[in-house]
């Protein structure tokens, strides 16, 4: 079903720009919001051929990258968090779970207590029987919780949600005072979007209900409650401005990182926010 309105999802101000005719600008959240949204269906072809299609391999094939950036997610995740338990005592949900490769990381690194919430039928089974971890096989949307939480995580969830405001008003009534909420998800403050907007436009996934921008997670995220909040890129992509061929591409790579590590520069970010 396609959503009509144009006032903003997360905000919810009319003060709203249109720069395509389902595709509009908050500028006072500075979220980009799609009209025409429509959720995907996670279904195993999802994780198998329509992942391999974009990065060359399966879901499951691509564990070893999967797990070294849940490494370093989970580094910062033990960094910001202010409350004090041990390691294997905190409790940890990850949202959007998939196969569970996230929440096996976070077992290895002395979590105990680690849970999962996938919808896919797939997914959920496959995190269950190779790593044995809980996963609370539902939506989102129709999870109640009877538990709080020391960490909760959602990586490239929140844009896929209808009503973005809602999820993550539910994450923060979730969370204990002191815990750690870390995310990811698209960006408009990226080399796609201010580069390259046609492209941007034509391939913007249908099931993406909003991208996110630095300025989103410094305001919004203060104003709903959380603190310290630290933003960084989840990829950089000097290729995506310039030509690797480029006799410049060296040193223009190297400003480049060093520019995208102090704005978070970069077509998907990551956010880590302490309650």
């Amino acid at each position: 079903m396609s959503i009509i309105s144009a006032q903003c999802p997360v905000c919810f101000s009319d003060k709203t720009i249109s720069i395509s005719d389902h595709i509009h600008l908050c500028d006072s959240c500075s979220i980009a919001f799609n009209t025409e949204f429509s959720p995907k269906q996670y279904t195993d072809s999802y994780f198998l051929s329509e992942y391999r299609k974009q990065y060359g391999k399966t879901y499951i094939e691509d564990y070893d990258a999967i797990y070294a950036t849940s490494k370093n997610r989970l580094t910062k995740i033990l960094k910001f968090i202010q409350i004090k338990k041990k390691t294997a005592s905190l409790t940890l949900l990850d949202v959007g779970s998939a196969a569970g490769f996230f929440l096996k990381c976070s077992q290895d690194f002395g979590l105990r207590n680690v849970t999962g919430i996938e919808i896919s039928d797939y997914a959920s089974a496959y995190c269950s029987k190779t790593f044995n971890i809980p996963i609370i096989h539902t939506s989102f949307d129709h999870l109640v919780f009877k538990n709080r939480y020391d960490i909760i995580t959602a990586w490239f969830f929140i844009e896929h949600c209808e009503n973005p405001h809602r999820a993550i008003k539910k994450i923060y009534e979730a969370l204990n005072y002191g815990g750690v909420f870390a995310l990811s998800g698209p960006s408009i403050y990226g080399p796609m979007y201010k580069f390259h907007r046609n492209a941007w436009i034509s391939t913007h996934p249908t099931d993406h209900r909003i991208d996110f921008s630095p300025r989103f997670f410094t305001t919004i995220l203060k104003k709903w409650g959380f603190r310290k909040i630290h933003i960084t890129p989840a990829g950089i992509h000097p290729e995506r401005m310039i030509s690797s061929k480029s006799v410049f591409f060296k040193p223009f790579s190297l400003a480049y990182r060093i520019y995208s590590h102090a704005t978070a520069f970069s077509d998907t970010i990551e956010a880590y926010a302490v309650k």
